[in-house]
């Protein structure tokens, strides 16, 4: 509506303009008329209609000139105005292309997942001559994976770039990185810095992230407590359990790339046990996950241990 308003005010201004600039040009040539001035020898009519045109060409270029000083949106309509649209159209057909690709394209790797089963820590206090070892180490093993790993998979190879040196020598004198090193251990992480479909090229970038101590060993992550019932399904509890464990381990620091890596390394009792109990039981049961080892951003995941046992009552 706001747009709409400013067009029809535009519009108006523009007309006004245009009379008042067809009037002014008329009183000039006007006056010039009845003073029977000329010019170049012409005769007084002439010189008179020349002079009326010539005031109002210049007024406008005036009127030009003056909002094209104040106003970027008008300096980039007259100057600009084919560059955006054709930057517009390449972004539509951009836009056409992605949408064709997710609605048609088979997705090999999604956005922002870890495409190397493998990390790297630099640790606390390193230097940079060893950042940049670290770095380069990581580097030259993820690219030699993934274009091991992911060809099978229907992605073309990884092409490292011709200042890939350069890249690695600003990332590991990153102030930030140092910042974080001056605190403890940073781990590295190859991840997918976009949507990888079939046939694409691939890509990858390198996540940081503190790896700080997320849960020592054997500490409860989260709970839920579930009712016993005929209808109780063990299977829908352990998803619900899943979702509370990746809640509480992102509150405590965990990166949300590994958050949906969840796996039960023990149950106890076992599955078949659980259900069992939930549907043959009497009151409410706590369903438990605690960390199976010291869990930190390098453990890739959340190895847990799942309990099932009375709840105490309050």
């Amino acid at each position: 509506m706001l747009e709409t308003i400013r067009g029809l005010g535009l519009v108006f201004f523009i007309t006004v303009l245009a009379g008042v600039i067809a009037y002014v040009g008329d009183r000039v040539g006007h006056q010039v008329g009845r003073r029977r001035l000329t010019l170049f020898g012409m005769r007084p009519k002439y010189t008179s209609t020349i002079i009326a045109v010539g005031t109002g060409m210049v007024i406008a270029l005036l009127v030009t000139v003056s909002a094209i000083l104040a106003s970027q949106e008008v300096k980039t309509a007259f100057f600009r105005l084919n560059t955006i649209n054709s930057r517009i159209s390449e972004l539509e057909a951009r836009a056409h292309q992605l949408q064709t690709r997710a609605n048609e394209g088979i997705l090999v790797v999604p956005f922002n997942a870890v495409m190397a089963p493998f990390n790297q820590i630099i640790p606390k206090g390193a230097s940079a001559q060893d950042r940049y070892r670290l770095y380069l180490r990581f580097y030259r093993e993820t690219v030699a994976y993934i274009n091991e790993y992911y060809p099978n998979l229907g992605l073309q190879k990884f092409l490292p770039p011709a200042d890939v040196n350069k890249k690695l020598v600003a990332a590991a004198n990153d102030p930030k990185l140092e910042a974080e090193l001056s605190a403890g251990n940073v781990m590295l992480a190859a991840v997918a810095d976009q949507n990888l479909f079939a046939h694409d090229k691939i890509h990858f970038g390198i996540y940081e992230a503190p790896d700080m101590l997320v849960y020592p060993a054997k500490t409860p992550i989260a709970s839920i407590v579930i009712p016993s019932g005929k209808t109780v399904s063990i299977n829908y509890a352990l998803i619900e359990l899943r979702n509370a464990v990746a809640i509480e381990a992102n509150k405590h620091g965990m990166p949300a790339l590994f958050l949906s890596n969840f796996d039960p390394k023990q149950t106890y009792p076992d599955i078949g046990r659980m259900a069992t109990m939930l549907t043959q039981g009497h009151g409410t049961y706590l369903l438990t996950a605690y960390a199976a080892e010291n869990i930190y951003p390098h453990t890739g995941g959340l190895p847990v241990v799942i309990t099932l046992q009375h709840a105490k009552a309050p």
